[in-house]
């Protein structure tokens, strides 16, 4: 039944294909996984009598089918000649000698004579293989012919369900399925910068890398607005905080978290206890608290050697921005 439809190829159509391109991405992030035929199939190559999971088992040129890195496929494609049938997507991964269906998307009915793209959401780790689910009955473009030994797909014969696992029954060379996907890498943050600034909020540049489809960035459990100014650059603004301190800073995109490894810190005014303080000590903790001294009223014949600090304000543990003025009253002892 294979060799049928592989026979039916004609030569003229082999030498056209044997340079194979893949889909290109707008995100420079995103990884193409797997290859689509360079132009439509004229004759089906999976007019099969049943149904057929397929994958690529090796690959002598071009992208392989091989998913290289955790991350999230976002979508999947197959050029398709004058098929026009079903086609489903599978991820497989390899345990021992088997292959464990884990996610599956379709079949999809195809139209002809055009790149087929199907959006999806589905998380996968390095080592898992892309491949196909043929619908028996239902002609697709879904392999084309490289006449390159190296090009070895396997299969089986029926649907495994995803949670199953099977054992690839035979294989056939100088062949490769007809499809890719785009793989989106989870981010990574390689530092920020400033990695400290004020309790009223601050314009924080985020540096890494796949930031492609920024979903949020937050510091500590708080949303921060952003923008992203490309795949290795975000610059956000650290909303305000009613509290001193460090702070993770995480960027999340549909394909994962990720942490700084620097936290940021919110700096401020904690206005200190200063009662019964002489001003020299007085501004000493003031200036320390990173807070500055206000207008300081002298009561009777206090003076700055021997008055003590009777009143305050703010009153001490409230937390200012950087540089805050605390005003102090003096009294005689």
């Amino acid at each position: 039944m294979k060799e049928a439809w592989r026979a039916r190829i004609s030569l003229a159509l082999a030498v056209a294909i044997v340079c194979v391109l893949g889909i290109s991405s707008s995100a420079a992030a995103a990884i193409v996984v797997g290859q689509t035929a360079p132009g439509p199939v004229t004759e089906s190559s999976c007019e099969y009598e049943s149904s057929w999971d397929e994958f690529q088992a090796t690959v002598a040129a071009g992208n392989g089918y091989t998913v290289p890195t955790a991350g999230v496929i976002t979508s999947w494609s197959t050029i398709e000649g004058s098929g026009g049938g079903l086609l489903g997507f599978k991820v497989f991964r390899p345990v021992g000698t088997s292959l464990l269906v884990v996610a599956q998307d379709g079949p999809r009915p195809l139209l002809r004579g055009v790149l087929n793209t199907f959006p999806v959401n589905i998380p996968v780790q390095a080592g898992d293989i892309i491949g196909v689910s043929v619908v028996g009955g239902s002609p697709t473009s879904c392999t084309f012919f490289t006449g390159l030994p190296g090009d070895r797909i396997a299969y089986k014969e029926g649907f495994t369900a995803p949670g199953q696992a099977f054992t690839p029954e035979n294989s056939f060379t100088e062949n490769r399925l007809n499809v890719s996907a785009v793989l989106l890498p989870p981010p990574a943050i390689a530092g920020i910068g400033p990695a400290s600034g004020s309790i009223k909020g601050a314009s924080v540049v985020i540096s890494g890398s796949n930031f492609a489809s920024v979903t949020g960035v937050s510091f500590g459990s708080v949303p921060a607005t952003f923008a992203v100014n490309s795949e290795g650059q975000i610059t956000a603004v650290a909303p305000p905080s009613k509290t001193l301190g460090a702070v993770p800073v995480t960027v999340t995109t549909v394909a994962g978290t990720a942490t700084a490894a620097q936290p940021f810190t919110y700096e401020g005014c904690r206005v200190p206890q200063l009662k019964n303080k002489k001003l020299k000590a007085a501004k000493k903790k003031i200036r320390k608290s990173d807070c500055k001294v206000g207008k300081v009223k002298k009561l009777h014949d206090a003076t700055a050697k021997t008055g003590k600090v009777v009143k305050q304000n703010p009153k001490p543990g409230k937390i200012l921005v950087p540089g805050a003025k605390v005003k102090v009253t003096l009294d005689e002892a």
